[in-house]
């Protein structure tokens, strides 16, 4: 007596298993650039409307918070002079540029004297970071 088969064998490679871990690899790298962007120091940029896009690269980055506080690289500082003259001293940290991002709040005085204090200690590539100006 024969019996006939009543399914069939499919032909192919089954893609489900490959989707699966395709759309967890996507997860995974979307929600980890989220979390690598989130910034530590609360602020909100002046805005201009020539301002440039973001760029990260080896950049010294100065923060001035709301509050006149002081941070290069996310490091709080006390004495930013003194803070500046010792990275100038470390080999090819001269040669980074330096940006600064400053509260759209802080007092005029406190930003001059941090450019005074990055001029002094020898950097020359100097920017201040800034946001895009809405013409709504």
């Amino acid at each position: 007596m024969k019996f006939r088969h009543r399914f069939t064998i499919k032909k192919g490679i089954d893609l489900t298993p490959m989707m699966d871990i395709v759309f967890n690899l996507l997860i995974f790298f979307m929600i980890g650039a989220t979390i690598m962007q989130t910034p530590q120091i609360e602020i909100s940029l002046p805005k201009s409307t020539s301002a440039v896009g973001k760029e990260k690269n080896e950049n010294i980055i100065i923060t001035i918070s709301k509050e006149g506080s002081i941070y290069v690289n996310e490091e709080a500082v006390n004495d930013i002079d003194e803070h500046l003259n010792n990275l100038a001293k470390i080999e090819g940290e001269l040669a980074k540029p330096v940006e600064i991002r400053s509260d759209e709040d802080v007092r005029t005085q406190v930003l001059i004297s941090v450019i005074d204090s990055v001029k002094n200690a020898g950097f020359t590539r100097l920017g201040i970071a800034t946001d895009t100006q809405n013409n709504n």
